[in-house]
């Protein structure tokens, strides 16, 4: 095999995708990108560039946006997995059951064939790992670091040094903090006044790592502070990865081709042959490369270089953080007006270390969830409808709802296998997944102890609401980090084991999740494989 498409592929348009294709591009790399590449060509543009209480009085098409031309904004089951695919993001989810299928009683699963990936609708929250949950994940610290701070120049991340920076790690270079509400405002001062009383029982506050703009940065604008960061991200100051798409597009050494869903890989002597749909056509095609980077999220890559060894039927480990909504009413904050200049990501971060040795920690983000739409909370509530309407019109202002996140480890009853489809049909993946005896009750130790400092904070929880397994769409662990010499793991380096020319550069590498989001670390790992990439070819 002489006749290569590019030095490189790369599946798929994510986070991580994107990060490993940078370093090799900038190297001089031909780097061909294979991906579906769904995009939103109906509620884009119909999104005004104003603020969200003006779009509410003076926008007579805003039902469209809001609600959905097939009100498939309106979703009345039981809250699942990512609330936040509102009607202009929904194609971030489409068809993906349809052409991946995935069988389970008992998870969610939530994956993308959009540009960008799920990146074109993740909240943004972009902590670092800490050295040992790195170790646990078997990345090395001290080779991750420097891909830390290359990312953070990439994408802008806002935020600045307080309580919480020994909980969450060191991030360089920072934008300045976004500005904050009101609610965060009165919660954060109320710690302030009592941080050592909290700080002896293990609580930290402060404000939250985001891949979103306090300044502009490039072509991208700074946050507009417009209350529409779930509906519309006009300036692009929310960090989205085909952002860098179109960065890398620049460049002639790299191609883009969507409408391709990437099937399977076959190693030649010289290189990989990547087998692709081409949806257009409805028929295969081959794209050669002397190295192939899989990178079309944990279930996806799974999902690939399970169909390609020929591994049907081997159960493989899965790992998924367990979340919990607890919705609270402010109570501090009623009578008083709130701001309109603000945005609607994470306002406040929480961590709780209830050991003090910075090992089993819980992580919750604020919010408030007025531009999320008042039905939301309605369907949580415990009153009748008429009543909870009445109720919520008045104390919308003072609600807020802190999203708590839980580690996960490999455990040998939570695993994924690909099955073949019957009669010859479309293979699937099966996924048999319970949170162990131990993760539970360090889930519910975790949930009633951050109850009770959310009542000391001036919120009073109203319920807590668990969304089921797999609704946090923190996949990782399938193809894990290992340094023995076992099948369906990925070398340090981030080489799949039993091939020669194929990279894992996504979660299904990561062999742990901390209680926090991966992305960040997804998108410094991937930078740190496309380095290795570079100076694998050049040897």
């Amino acid at each position: 095999m002489s006749n290569f498409s590019a030095d490189i592929i790369v599946v798929g348009s994510g986070p991580s995708a994107v990060h490993a294709a940078y370093p090799l591009v900038e190297s001089g790399r031909s780097v061909l990108m294979l991906d579906v590449g769904y995009r939103d060509t109906t509620y884009e543009s119909l999104v005004p560039k104003q603020p969200f209480t003006q779009i509410r009085r003076t926008d007579p098409y805003q039902h469209r946006y809001f609600l959905g031309d097939q009100f498939e904004g309106i979703s009345l089951d039981p809250l699942g997995a990512a609330p936040q695919i509102t009607p202009p993001r929904q194609y971030v989810v489409r068809n993906t059951q349809i052409m991946t299928p995935v069988e389970s009683r008992s998870f969610q699963a939530v994956e993308s064939f959009a540009k960008g990936g799920l990146g074109g609708a993740w909240g943004a929250v972009a902590f670092p790992f800490l050295d040992n949950e790195l170790v646990n994940a078997g990345l090395v610290p001290g080779e991750l670091r420097p891909h830390y701070e290359v990312v953070a120049r990439r994408v802008g991340i806002s935020g600045c040094q307080d309580d919480l920076e020994p909980l969450r790690g060191v991030i360089q270079p920072l934008l300045p903090a976004l500005e904050i509400d009101r609610n965060a405002e009165m919660i954060l001062s109320r710690y302030e006044r009592r941080r050592e009383e909290f700080q002896r029982e293990g609580v930290y506050m402060g404000r939250p790592l985001m891949a979103t703009l306090s300044q502009p940065l490039g072509e991208r604008e700074a946050q507009p502070y417009h209350d529409m960061d779930f509906w519309s991200n006009r300036g692009r100051s929310v960090y989205n990865p085909d952002t860098t798409v179109k960065e890398l597009e620049r460049h002639e050494n790299f191609s883009y081709r969507n409408g391709r869903l990437v099937e399977s890989f076959r190693e030649e002597q010289e290189g990989v042959n990547v087998r692709a749909k081409s949806l257009a056509r409805d028929e295969p095609e081959v794209f050669t490369a002397r190295r192939l980077i899989l990178a079309a999220g944990a279930l996806g890559t799974g999902r690939i270089a399970l169909r390609s060894l020929g591994k049907y039927d081997v159960p493989v480990p899965l790992t998924c953080n367990m979340h919990m909504y607890v919705p609270c009413l402010h109570y501090r904050s009623l009578g008083k007006s709130p701001k309109d200049r603000c945005h609607s990501l994470a306002q406040l971060t929480i961590i709780y270390d209830p050991s003090g040795d910075r090992d089993h920690l819980v992580q919750a983000q604020l919010y408030s969830c007025r531009s999320l739409l008042l039905y939301k909370l309605l369907k949580e509530s415990p009153l009748p409808f008429r009543e909870s309407l009445r109720a919520m019109r008045s104390l919308l202002a003072s609600m807020v709802v802190f999203v708590i996140q839980f580690e996960d480890y490999q455990t040998p009853g939570n695993t994924c296998t690909l099955r073949r489809g019957e009669n010859a049909g479309q293979d699937y993946l099966h996924i048999d997944y319970e949170p162990s005896g131990e993760s539970a009750r360090r889930a519910k130790k975790g949930v009633k102890a951050l109850r009770r400092f959310m009542r000391r904070l001036g919120c009073l929880p109203l319920r807590s609401v668990e969304p089921g397994c797999g609704s946090s769409v923190h996949y990782a662990s399938l193809l894990p980090i290992s340094g023995e010499e076992k099948p369906l793991t990925t070398e340090p380096s981030g080489r799949l084991r039993g091939t020669r020319q194929v990279y894992i550069a996504d979660g299904a590498a990561l062999a742990y999740l901390p209680a926090k989001g991966l992305t960040l670390t997804l998108m410094a790992n991937a930078n740190r494989v496309g380095q290795n990439i570079v100076k694998d070819l050049a040897r």
